[in-house]
């Protein structure tokens, strides 16, 4: 009873709409493949399948945790710490490792009220990095709870990197850097990644959906899933945390490297040359 009228920006349709660029169209289906849910809506006009609007399948997870990697798999790669930063309350502080394909089992604190939170996060961070001897530590730094702490690294002499969830994302086709750092989790999961078998885990990896919004990929808002999963997703955020900037090889791995070569100085800034 219905007169349809179907749009699609397909550059092998003659009846495609003018609107959109057949090279620019011809790139995102090289590039990501006819079925990817960006390329289905934004060149072909069409819905994703709503069996993908959850962003992780329970089986895919579970699988993920069964994994056991060789050491060769993923000893090649930089160690990282993702630290999803609470302050009081029913949320977590969580530190998340991970080495390329592998993730290990995270640390949680929770804070009593008017504690020194800060100074505990960092010294419980650099304690970690020591043990797990990370080359990089990513911060959620939303709303500046972990300002604190960055701060106490840096005065340590230490590069921790603050990201804001809310912040711009590094590829414009993510609504935010929260749903680009969800999204490469993801596929990480699918792509053969390994997971400490955690059974809270399971359900947060899997509660978040996703829309679009304006053309980009949105992930589900934190407070909604708060509310339907009862608690924050803290150890799924410190996990995504670990995926702010793409995996680089360990330093070590470069042939030929050598720390004792980096540049060394005894300049003082603080030291008064007219004294």
């Amino acid at each position: 009873m219905w007169h349809t009228v179907e749009i699609t920006g397909d550059p092998d349709d003659p009846n495609r709409a003018p609107r959109i660029s057949v090279q620019w169209a011809r790139e995102q289906i090289e590039k990501y493949g006819r079925d990817n849910p960006w390329v289905l809506v934004n060149v072909f006009g069409q819905f994703p399948p709503s069996s993908i609007n959850a962003l992780l399948g329970v089986e895919e997870v579970t699988s993920a945790m069964k994994r056991h990697l060789t050491d060769d798999i993923y000893n090649w790669s930089q160690k990282r710490l993702g630290i999803d930063v609470a302050r009081f309350g029913d949320d977590r502080t969580v530190i998340f490792p991970r080495q390329g394909l592998a993730s290990f089992n995270p640390i949680t604190m929770r804070h009593a009220r008017d504690s020194a939170v800060s100074v505990d996060i960092a010294n419980r961070v650099l304690m970690e990095k020591n043990i797990f001897g990370s080359e990089m530590e990513f911060f959620d730094d939303t709303v500046g709870w972990a300002h604190g702490a960055l701060d106490v690294m840096r005065s340590a002499g230490h590069s921790p990197v603050g990201v804001a969830f809310n912040g711009k994302a590094t590829d414009p086709r993510y609504f935010n850097k929260r749903a680009e750092m969800w999204m490469e989790m993801a596929k990480w999961v699918q792509g053969g990644g390994a997971l400490p078998k955690i059974p809270e885990l399971v359900r947060e990896l899997t509660a978040p959906t996703y829309t679009y919004s304006h053309g980009k990929f949105q992930l589900e808002d934190k407070g909604q899933i708060k509310l339907r999963l009862g608690f924050s997703p803290d150890l799924g955020d410190a996990l995504a945390l670990t995926f702010a900037m793409p995996d680089n090889p360990k330093q070590e791995s470069f042939p030929g490297f050598d720390k004792s070569a980096q540049l060394k100085h005894d300049w003082n800034p603080f030291e008064d040359k007219r004294l």
